[in-house]
């Protein structure tokens, strides 16, 4: 992703909702997420985690009550060091992202991101839209490096996060365990940005 790209994305998405088409022809709106957002979450995650078995929950465990939801997004949208994004289709959410940095000072140069996209929107452009505009949300705050974590056979999202400059830093073995039972891996990918100082 350019630089000149980013800011143009960050740009209409931080002075109002950013509606750009997908390749199927549709128009997708991104915007902040907001608590509002709360009981629509709670109806389309579990939704999204039952039709992949790439996500944290299993299907039939995510279990957050609407004001539980609220809390969340209220923390990721009220402080500075965090990011929620929601993207929707027809007035329906289809996908989320956003990012997050340690309240610590030893670790507040870094954040974490996540994505997921309902498997009906996967390959339209949606998770590089809002992938690129965590991206420049990690420069505007100056941040040394963003890093995710991905199961290693997520070959349609690796190779999403290394077109956008995200290299692989590690690999856990066995780390999650799949809805059939057996054991998976997963990787720590990275994406660094220049140095803040010229010393480091």
């Amino acid at each position: 992703m350019s630089h000149n790209s980013g800011d143009e994305v960050w740009h209409a998405f931080v002075t109002g909702p950013l509606t750009f088409q997908l390749r199927d022809g549709r128009a997708c709106v991104m915007r902040p997420m907001t608590e509002d957002d709360a009981e629509e979450l709670c109806a389309v995650l579990p939704k999204m985690h039952s039709e992949s078995d790439f996500l944290n929950y299993l299907p039939g465990e995510f279990s957050k009550t609407v004001e539980e939801e609220k809390e969340y997004v209220r923390e990721h949208t009220t402080m500075p060091g965090s990011l929620a994004v929601a993207a929707e289709v027809d007035g329906c959410i289809v996908a989320v992202g956003g990012a997050r940095s340690p309240e610590f000072k030893r670790m507040a140069h870094h954040a974490e991101l996540g994505l997921v996209v309902l498997k009906e929107f996967w390959g339209l452009g949606i998770g590089r839209k809002i992938m690129e505009t965590i991206i420049e949300w990690g420069l505007r705050r100056r941040l040394r490096k963003m890093y995710l974590k991905v199961y290693a056979d997520n070959d349609r999202a690796i190779n999403l996060y290394r077109l956008l400059g995200f290299v692989e830093e590690g690999h856990l073995r066995q780390d999650i365990q799949r809805g059939d039972g057996t054991y998976g891996d997963t990787l720590i990918m990275a994406r660094y940005f220049a140095s803040r100082t010229s010393g480091s």
